[in-house]
């Protein structure tokens, strides 16, 4: 969730995607967020690393949590249980080690906006992608500076796999992994005036 915030809009009055998406399938846990100019989303297995407390099978919930709670990472926190009842929070646990103390808690509650329902049409399957743009591709600085920062981090091996259309014009997609997760971000290319 730490990664997802770094890919929110900072823009309030864009309360949707100021907002860290979860969603419940049959999967697991989609984790995902945008600015409308990059995205990141990964899908977390139920099991350990993620579990569902409630008496409901597996219902395609959604909830929209602000940002700014999972914006700065709090250290040694393996795990984060989200309550949105009342004013709602989220309570980080962990510790060094195999430690699970209670470590943190910040204000969470639900958005009452929506995020947007084509998301995932967006992103594009790897294997249509030829990897030979048809003109240099310019992207934003700041974006790639915050993908490339999330990949040295939280990846295996610090590698990020560049998957390109055939136009310079086309999103980028960019993969990397982490504790057997795909983490996947999407860049759209800037579009340069002469």
């Amino acid at each position: 969730m730490h990664m997802a915030a770094q890919f929110t809009s900072h823009d309030e009055s864009k309360e949707g995607i100021t907002c860290v998406h979860l969603q419940q399938t049959n999967n697991g846990l989609r984790v995902a967020s945008t600015n409308g100019h990059f995205a990141f989303r990964c899908v977390v297995p139920y099991g350990p690393l993620c579990s569902i407390i409630h008496d409901r099978a597996v219902d395609n919930s959604e909830m929209l949590l602000p940002a700014f709670a999972f914006k700065k990472k709090v250290a040694y926190a393996h795990k984060v249980i989200i309550t949105n009842t009342g004013n709602g929070e989220a309570k980080f646990i962990g510790g060094r080690k195999d430690t699970m103390d209670m470590l943190e808690t910040r204000p969470c509650k639900a958005s009452e906006w929506s995020f947007p329902s084509h998301f995932d049409s967006l992103w594009p399957d790897p294997a249509s992608m030829d990897n030979a743009p048809a003109a240099p591709v310019t992207v934003n600085a700041d974006y790639m500076r915050i993908i490339c920062d999330t990949a040295a981090k939280f990846s295996d091996n610090g590698l990020i796999k560049m998957h390109f259309a055939d136009s310079a014009h086309s999103a980028m997609l960019l993969t990397t992994s982490m504790d057997d997760l795909r983490l996947e971000m999407l860049l759209l290319p800037v579009m340069v005036r002469a």
